[in-house]
């Protein structure tokens, strides 16, 4: 399903779709995925929820530490 090829990005076809991940986001999905198997929070009837899960979580993430970027950067920017 997910094709890699030499660019910075992981695409990931879906039909007619093509959706562009970060390597961050993804990376940090499946590290959120592998901890959560490792608490054997995973079983058959919920892998579909906590794949989903792991996504958002990374997701999140990214949005919370791009707001975080920015405002130490406008509040550096702003002290000279």
């Amino acid at each position: 399903m997910a094709h890699r090829d030499m660019s910075e990005m992981t695409r990931i076809a879906f039909h007619r779709n093509d959706l562009v991940i970060e390597p961050t986001i993804f990376n940090a999905a499946t590290q959120i995925l592998t901890g959560l198997i490792a608490a054997d929070k995973l079983n058959a009837s919920n892998e579909k929820a906590v794949i989903q899960k792991s996504i958002e979580l990374a997701l999140e993430l990214a949005v919370q530490t791009d707001k975080m970027m920015e405002v130490e950067g406008s509040t550096k920017s702003n002290a000279f």
